[in-house]
This record gives C-alpha cells, structure tokens and sequence, in this order.
C-alpha cells in the first residue's frame, strides 16, 4: 500500500475507509486522567439547552454526536469530505457543512454562536470570530502538546482576550511495539528500530500525552 503524508487530504480520507473516523488508532494505557479532562468539563460547563454551538473541525463527529441533543443547535465543519459524511451517520442532529476555515463562512455556519469549540482542531476559525460569535460568547480550544503557541497570538491579534490556560501531561504506554509503530506513522515520526528493546518494560513503552487548553472571550 502507497504511504501517504501523514495529515494530507488522501491521508485523511484513507483514515475515514479503513479506520471509521480521525482518531488515535494505537492502543495505550495512562497513569492518571485523560490529559483533555478539563477540556471535556469546560465543555461540559457552557453548553445547555439554549446554546449555540460552532465545532471547528468535527472529523468524524464525536462530539457532535455527544452534545447534539443537548443544546439549541450544534453546528459543525470540516474540511474532508469523507469525514464529514461520517459526521452525517454519527450526528443526525447536528447542522454540518464542508468547509476549510477560509474565505467566506458558508450560509450554513451563519451565526451567531454562543461557544465555538476546536478539539485538536483548526486555528484558522479564530479570524472569523467577530462575525460568528453572539454578545459573550467564549471559544474552547484543546491542541495537542504543553503549548500551542499560534493559538493566544490569533486570539490577540482579533481582540480577544485568554480567560484560562491548562496545561496537562499524562504518562502513557504503549503495550505493543506495533502499537510504538503506529503512533510513529500517525505523528509522521520515523520509528527509531532499537527504542523498544532499549526502553520497553512488561508495561510497554513509556511516552507522554500532552494537551493545552485555552478558554478565551471577546474583550
């Protein structure tokens, strides 16, 4: 089979055929909480039946899935079209649309939007909150590693000020070195060939998951 860049559009369409959806195909164990925790109770916090609710980049659609139902309109993008249709099968009540986060906001997004939320998703949403977001809005944000940089800068440079920052680390494992080599080929990494003798235990082999979650408002 053709290796395909990892995160490239043919990348993402073949993890929509073979694996379902945009997740983290290897197996692992943590030694403490889920490192997006705060992100999943910030979420859990702001939304309620009278929210409006934009997803930045929903992949396959879990989190629409989850909350759809629990608010006044969950509305979702993302910008490959295989993933989307999968959103469509997961989340029947949620309001799609294909988009990238570029040029002009399909009439489908139109606001406004009481939270937007990005789980590991896009930044390029952040130029767009002035039109999207209602009077108080807020916008959550989870990206992967201690710091996501890009993301406070943007949200500076549209006038929006950072209410919170977590950041969190968790120990993991990955029990099988097929496990190691998946995560490799995921995070584009070149496997190193000696790592799981050298640093592998009866656990498996030990790495962190990182996460930086951001909660922001207008100023």
């Amino acid at each position: 089979m053709r290796r395909l860049e990892p995160h490239s559009r043919e990348w993402y369409a073949r993890q929509a055929w073979e694996r379902g959806g945009y997740f983290h195909p290897w197996k692992r164990t943590l030694d403490g909480p889920e490192p997006e925790s705060t992100f999943n109770s910030l979420l859990e916090s702001l939304i309620g039946p009278t929210a409006r609710v934009l997803e930045a980049g929903c992949g396959h659609g879990p989190d629409a899935a989850r909350y759809a139902a629990q608010v006044a309109r969950w509305t979702a993008y993302d910008r490959q079209p295989e993933l989307l249709e999968l959103a469509r099968r997961n989340a029947p009540e949620a309001h799609l649309a294909l988009w990238d986060g570029r040029g002009s906001i399909p009439a489908a997004l139109a606001g406004p939007f009481d939270l937007i939320v990005s789980r590991r998703g896009p930044t390029s949403i952040v130029p767009h909150l002035a039109v999207l977001a209602a009077e108080g809005a807020r916008f959550l944000y989870v990206g992967p590693g201690l710091d996501v940089p890009q993301i406070g800068r943007r949200l500076n440079d549209v006038g929006w000020v950072v209410l919170g920052e977590w950041r969190e680390r968790a120990r993991a494992w990955l029990p099988t070195e097929a496990d190691y080599r998946l995560r490799c080929e995921f995070m584009n990494m070149t496997p190193d060939p000696d790592l799981w003798q050298r640093e592998a235990s009866g656990r498996g082999l030990p790495y962190f998951e990182e996460r930086h979650t951001l909660l922001a408002a207008a100023e």
